[in-house]
């Protein structure tokens, strides 16, 4: 007997990226409000990040580890929907809107 047992597969949002996991313990789940500033815990407010990529979200008004603005950071503004779906928009450091 086959064992038809399907992993859940796990993907960064992150622009550009390709990263993939089937493993839960290899990817975060990022609040893009984070609770501190009276953020959502539903799934609205979350977005799945590799390791990598997470260190890279900018948060202004924030005292965490997402306080540190680096050139590549990012900042994420929240989900869309469009007829294709969810679309996340998110700024660069410099301030150009962005959607994916």
């Amino acid at each position: 007997m086959v064992n038809d047992l399907k992993l859940k597969q796990y993907n960064c949002k992150f622009p550009n990226c390709d990263y993939s996991t089937n493993h839960r313990s290899q990817i975060n789940y990022h609040h893009i409000i984070p609770r501190e500033l009276s953020g959502s815990d539903k799934d609205h407010n979350r977005i799945w990040l590799c390791p990598t990529h997470h260190t890279k979200i900018y948060i202004p008004h924030s005292n965490g580890m997402h306080s540190i603005k680096g050139s590549d950071s990012i900042i994420l503004v929240g989900w869309l929907s469009s007829s294709g779906g969810r679309v996340l928009e998110y700024k660069d450091i410099k301030g150009n809107n962005f959607f994916k």
